[in-house]
């Protein structure tokens, strides 16, 4: 089996990081030989990791924009050697999309995490084997959908040809799905696929609020889904819908019966032979994974390693995340001294931000991630993901600062033409922060609210200027694919005349010190207090 062959590789590799990663690096160092980008910087194949790493600044994507936009025009030997396979669309700080290169090589770099993931998976949890496996990886907002290639939306095209093979005997949803002209097309096809997948024995989502917005989806498609699976065709509304529907009277019959409360046992009746579910369980995904634990009580759970659309950094492996040493080159900058370090430099306890060399072209590359070192696996270090630097991920948004200031300054600009309009002066709302509020229910979703300064508008203005907020935010990707998804809320805005009093009052909700509070662009409002203070404010406007 590929998965065994790959597991055992990567035990060898836990033993021998130095070696395993200075032979990652040799590996980039030919892809990348004779590029443009190579001979800017004077890399050489042989290169040692230390000069590697005196040649090579740290690098954004910012800084490669041009030539990942030259390559996207056909031009050949910008960053590698080997032509890209698909370029992944994800979210910057400064852009609203940045399109990542996948070459072959970095295809191949991304199957030696995954296939000593699954390895790992059938060895710990063998109640998954004998049933289908649902991964829900890569999903495009629907206005992205006609501008990409179909691979991109097909995540099998990340795995080698045997994996392909057996993905697709074992995936209950079919590849068509994602590549609807709509998000809600291939949620509604998803949830009729997957009800009707009763040897369904794993489920694999990144964000866990994906899962819970699908469950909650139930409720409102119930009736579309019954026809559908009681009939083998798509209900009239979705008749547009390219492949077959799924039938399955046993599914209709449940929904059918069902009282309309998603809980464990009515998804343990869905899906009797549920193994294994499978998400992000870390930082302010934490609450919402264990709400997903409870309603998959006949299950275990597994959280996620650490991936980005640039690279992986983390797998599950035992109970630990080690380092998935056999992809690419890493090193780690030290958060306290700010100095870079191998992957065999790192000691425990450190907290670090990672760098990725991959076989797509992207050398020194920063995410903005913020790990914590745990232990080692042989001498291979593991990590704890503890949060975004600088950005607010609720449900994998992924709101930086750069995105919030510009949708305030869009709401400003809005705000004054409408000020204008009215006669009541271009100062009737001055944007102070972008509220990230998480809700005090389980069954509410979070969502951004923009603190406006003002003499109130009301809520009638206020929610027209919500639309505008909403759809500036949108220019950041995964902003977008979230609301697509009904991971938040729409977008809201309060204007208060005392907007910076509040302002202060959530700082010191959260235990900052008075005297160095100073509004930010984006502030995450995670604890109950803070949260608690915007939900009145809100009501208040409300009902007033």
């Amino acid at each position: 089996m590929a998965c065994a062959r790959a597991g055992r590789a990567f035990e060898r590799a836990l033993r021998d990081v130095r070696g395993a990663q200075t032979g990652r690096l040799r590996a980039v160092l030919r892809a990348v030989a004779g590029t443009a980008q190579a001979r800017r910087l004077g890399l050489e194949p042989a290169m040692t990791p230390e000069a590697f790493r005196e040649r090579v600044p740290e690098s954004s994507y910012a800084a490669l924009a041009a030539a990942i936009d030259r390559q996207r025009a056909g031009a050949r030997g910008e960053l590698t050697v080997e032509a890209c396979a698909r370029y992944q669309p994800t979210s910057g700080s400064r852009d609203a999309i940045k399109w990542i290169p996948y070459t072959r090589q970095f295809l191949a770099e991304l199957d030696a995490a995954i296939s000593p993931w699954g390895f790992d998976l059938y060895r710990r949890f063998p109640g998954i084997a004998g049933g289908r496996h649902y991964w829900s990886l890569s999903w495009m907002p629907s206005n992205l959908r006609a501008a990409t290639a179909a691979n991109v939306n097909d995540d099998r095209a990340l795995l080698s040809w045997p994996k392909r093979i057996f993905s697709a005997v074992t995936a209950p949803v079919p590849p068509w799905v994602a590549t609807t002209a709509t998000s809600d097309d291939s949620l509604f096809a998803t949830l009729c696929f997957l009800a009707a997948a009763d040897d369904l024995t794993l489920i694999s989502v990144w964000s866990p609020t994906f899962a819970l917005g699908l469950f909650e989806r139930l409720v409102s498609e119930r009736a579309a889904m019954v026809e559908v699976l009681e009939e083998g065709r798509w209900d009239g509304q979705h008749r547009h819908l390219p492949g077959r529907a799924p039938r399955s009277p046993r599914a209709a019959r449940i929904l059918r019966a069902w009282d309309g409360q998603v809980d464990g046992a009515f998804l343990g009746e869905l899906w009797p032979r549920l193994a294994l579910c499978s998400a992000w369980d870390t930082s302010t995904s934490a609450r919402w994974a264990r709400q997903l634990a409870r309603l998959t009580p006949g299950a275990r759970f597994q959280g996620k390693g650490l991936w980005a659309t640039e690279g992986v950094v983390t797998i599950p492996y035992g109970d630990r995340y080690p380092l998935a040493v056999r992809s690419h080159f890493y090193e780690f900058v030290d958060l306290d001294d700010g100095r870079p370090r191998f992957a065999w430099q790192l000691r425990d306890g450190q907290i670090v931000r990672p760098l990725l060399t991959t076989g797509g072209g992207l050398l020194r590359y920063a995410l903005k991630d913020r790990l914590a070192v745990r232990g080692f696996l042989g001498d291979t270090p593991c990590f704890e993901f503890l949060d975004r630097i600088d950005d607010v991920d609720m449900v994998g948004e992924k709101m930086s600062p750069e995105a919030a200031r510009a949708a305030l300054d869009a709401l400003a600009a809005g705000a004054a033409a409408d000020g204008d309009a009215s006669g009541a002066g271009a100062d009737v709302c001055r944007p102070l922060s972008l509220l990230a509020v998480t809700p005090a229910r389980a069954a509410e979703k979070p969502g951004y609210v923009a603190l406006c300064e003002g003499p109130g508008a009301g809520a009638a203005r206020d929610d027209r200027r919500a639309g505008l907020l909403d759809d500036s935010l949108r220019a950041a990707f995964h902003y977008n694919l979230a609301r697509d998804l009904g991971q938040l809320a729409p977008a809201r805005v309060l204007t208060v005349a005392d907007a910076r009093r509040l302002y202060q009052q959530l700082g010191e909700a959260r235990g900052m010190v008075a005297g160095n509070i100073k509004p930010e662009a984006l502030l995450l409002c995670d604890d109950a207090r803070s949260a608690a203070l915007i939900r009145a404010r809100i009501g208040e406007r409300i009902s007033s």
